[in-house]
């Protein structure tokens, strides 16, 4: 019942979104947007809806992509919530990038303890509020230099009661930051790449002095290739993603196996200082509108350097459906299905994944 729940919704959409696109072809705005639905065995069922639009900044500049605001909302029946907003900006034919991030929520997630031996899941809530901005400037070439920095507020409150006074744990962490950010890309789409290259380097300062609680760094590094089989409509992704924190790292500092970068983990198991992993992705789109993906890849986390000689392997694979909504912005909608180590994942996405 869930699983042609889920279809009728996703049919029903795309029925829709074909229509309005049909209607506004010519318009300067184009938009994209999906309900969501899903379940998984920490959040329980989860509805919301994800808007995205697009659109050029200067119409006479035909180098930038086009900017684009996002507009996401979810609630889930373990009362989970959140809302946020993504503005991206393509200025100047592409030598300026800004990126602005603004939400808030309540996550009602869990992490795994090991106690004598046994393990055992622990219930969290988390509320969160952010704002960032990232700002680059394309340097030479394809290479930009990037300055950034948010401000957030965490919340933490743990189902674990104090032996002596009876209350429940919390942490809570003021978390501000800045840092810089190199990036190259020669991808020749940002939206649906069919060949090209994407590194990215980002360093993260979280110091007392900038009024937080902890004083630890993040570093981050992706790579992504993509290359295509003679055919825009056959196109190969393969990538590394690593996620590493450094110094008095808070617990939401930590980085959890999760997410695009190894898809088929939800509950949160798998956490700790170092993450990485690594993913390939065949994107397959027919004649007509529809396509489909394919993906599996890796992940680890461990709490140092050393921890990688005794790493736990922790596989995920699966596949997608898609439906390109905007011919011109190459803007697919979808639902990806992954498994992993005792886990597994539901996906509504506008964009592909690392797409932006």
């Amino acid at each position: 019942m869930k699983n042609l729940a889920i279809s009728l919704i996703l049919t029903a959409t795309l029925s829709i979104s074909y229509a309005q696109e049909k209607e506004e072809k010519d318009k300067p705005v184009k938009f994209a947007g999906i309900p969501m639905i899903s379940y998984n065995r920490t959040v329980e069922f989860a509805g919301g809806a994800l808007l995205n639009a697009y659109y050029k900044m200067n119409r006479n500049d035909t180098i930038s992509p086009s900017s684009s605001t996002s507009l996401i909302g979810m609630y889930t029946t373990n009362h989970s919530y959140f809302a946020a907003f993504v503005q991206q900006f393509y200025l100047k034919e592409d030598r300026w990038r800004l990126k602005l991030i603004g939400g808030y929520g309540n996550a009602n997630l869990q992490v795994y303890h090991e106690f004598n031996q046994a393990g055992q899941y622990v219930d969290y809530g988390t509320k969160m509020g952010i704002l960032s901005l990232d700002v680059k400037r394309k340097v030479y070439g394809k290479w930009y230099l990037g300055l950034s920095g948010s401000i957030m507020r965490a919340n933490t409150t743990f189902d674990v009661t104090h032996p002596e006074t009876g209350e429940k744990l919390t942490d809570n962490q003021q978390m501000n930051n800045g840092g810089v950010n190199v990036l190259f890309d020669n991808r020749n789409n940002v939206n649906y790449p069919t060949k090209g290259l994407q590194v990215t380097l980002n360093n993260q300062f979280y110091e007392k002095w900038m009024g937080n609680d902890s004083s630890f760094y993040q570093l981050e590094f992706t790579y992504n290739f993509y290359f295509n089989f003679k055919s825009e409509r056959k196109v190969m992704l393969l990538r590394y993603f690593s996620k590493m924190s450094f110094g008095a790292v808070p617990f939401q500092g930590q980085n959890v196996v999760r997410g695009d970068d190894i898809r088929g983990y939800s509950q949160g198991k798998y956490r700790d200082n170092l993450v990485s992993a690594y993913q390939a992705e065949y994107r397959h789109r027919f004649k007509n509108r529809f396509g489909f993906v394919a993906f599996a890849g890796v992940a680890t986390a461990v709490p140092d350097f050393e921890g990688f000689l005794n790493a736990t392997y922790l596989p995920g694979v699966g596949v997608g459906l898609r439906y390109m909504l905007i011919k011109k912005e190459k803007i697919n909608i979808g639902i990806d299905v992954a498994v992993g180590k005792d886990d597994w994942s539901l996906t509504f996405r506008v964009g592909e994944a690392f797409s932006r």
